[in-house]
């Protein structure tokens, strides 16, 4: 790691660690509105963003700052500096909102449009992971060795909801084979897909900023993530109003199984 990316490792971490506080004080309690895209945000999700962009951007001025909460009017921006920081204030936003622990602060740094490093704070575990290609993964600044992982009889996958009816007879030919888990986090899913606590995550319905900090953690432990459109990274420009992004991750032998029926499927429909 260069001395550029180790000193915005440090800042992440610090900048995140200092939301803890004022994630959980709000936790359960944070007053809710509605964007324009029908989905829920709390004063609690700005007031995150906020305090993030204004630490970084205070010691990095030159880098780029993106949040799921950047203005709605707001047209896509080309990624143009070095390195960028793209976060997801809270997410798992409903679940934050109702009392239910499965959110978190979800930061990434980019280099050149690829993540290198993700900062993610797990409200439940009361953990902070962070690690990216080259620097290892960490729990709590303690590092993750990377473990085979245990063969198991039943397969779990966690996806994404809700899903659109042009993705429901995907999701049918899995019901059969996988137990299917829905946390209300794209990057919980991600994350407990690259730490192995997961055996595959197929999310239909995220976006970037949702995915860009555990797409390090994977490329850490070697998990595969493979997109069912086109490639997101390296990103080229920010757009809020981006269109979903379908991935599938996991071990090389699952890949390749998901990868089999979203052939088959494609095939019917006659799509090649």
């Amino acid at each position: 790691m260069n001395e550029a990316v180790m000193q915005r490792v440090a800042a992440g971490l610090a900048a995140v660690g200092e939301q803890v506080s004022f994630f959980h004080e709000h936790f359960g309690r944070a007053e809710s509105e509605w964007k324009h895209d029908g989905t829920r945000v709390t004063h609690a999700d700005h007031a995150i963003s906020s305090a993030l962009a204004g630490e970084l951007l205070e010691q990095f001025p030159d880098d780029e700052f993106f949040s799921e909460e950047t203005e709605a009017g707001t047209e896509p921006v080309p990624l143009k500096a070095r390195f960028t920081w793209i976060v997801d204030p809270i997410d798992g936003t409903n679940n934050y909102a109702l009392g239910i622990p499965v959110c978190a602060i979800s930061l990434a740094l980019l280099e050149k449009g690829t993540p290198v490093c993700g900062f993610i704070y797990d409200g439940g575990l009361r953990t902070l992971f962070h690690g990216g290609p080259g620097l290892g993964m960490f729990a709590d600044g303690q590092a993750i060795a990377k473990t085979e992982a245990a063969p198991r009889h039943e397969k779990v996958l966690a996806v994404h909801t809700p899903i659109s009816e042009k993705n429901h007879a995907l999701v049918s030919r899995l019901i059969s084979g996988y137990k299917l888990r829905a946390y209300g986090s794209g990057a919980l899913h991600l994350t407990y897909a690259a730490l192995g606590r997961l055996d595959a995550a197929l999310d239909l319905t995220v976006k970037v900023w949702d995915i860009a900090a555990a797409w390090a953690f994977c490329a850490v432990t070697g998990v595969g993530v493979r997109f069912l459109d086109t490639e997101v990274f390296p990103l080229r420009v920010f757009d809020v109003h981006m269109k979903s992004v379908r991935y599938m991750a996991g071990p090389p032998e699952i890949l390749d199984r998901l990868e089999f029926v979203v052939r088959e499927l494609r095939a019917e429909a006659g799509q090649g």
